[in-house]
């Protein structure tokens, strides 16, 4: 099952962006072993991150994102939902991460 995912790091005070960096290769190493990532996305100029995933159901992607992700406790998960593949939902995708005018 495909989810579309947009967190965004909530480490004002808390971490460093080289902390940051340094969790982000322990949090890929984690996340490619319970699920597989289609597409990660780092929004220009934000401290957002897109991502495609692909996880057997929703329960899953539950229990992976709420107690086995290293940065879990950094993120917050501002919209997860399931999608598919279309071209009308890559198409929403794309707008969405375009920045704002």
């Amino acid at each position: 099952m495909l989810f579309y995912m947009q967190m965004r790091w909530n480490i004002e005070g808390r971490l460093s962006f080289k902390e940051v960096w340094d969790l982000e290769i322990e949090e890929s190493e984690a996340a490619k072993a319970d699920f597989k990532i289609l597409g990660m996305y780092k929004v220009t100029g934000q401290r957002r991150v897109i991502a495609i995933v692909d996880m057997p159901s929703a329960d899953d992607l539950d229990r992976t994102i709420m107690g086995r992700l290293p940065l879990r406790e950094f993120l917050e998960f501002e919209a997860i939902g399931p999608s598919g593949r279309s071209r009308v939902f890559l198409r929403t995708a794309a707008r969405i991460s375009e920045p704002r005018r």
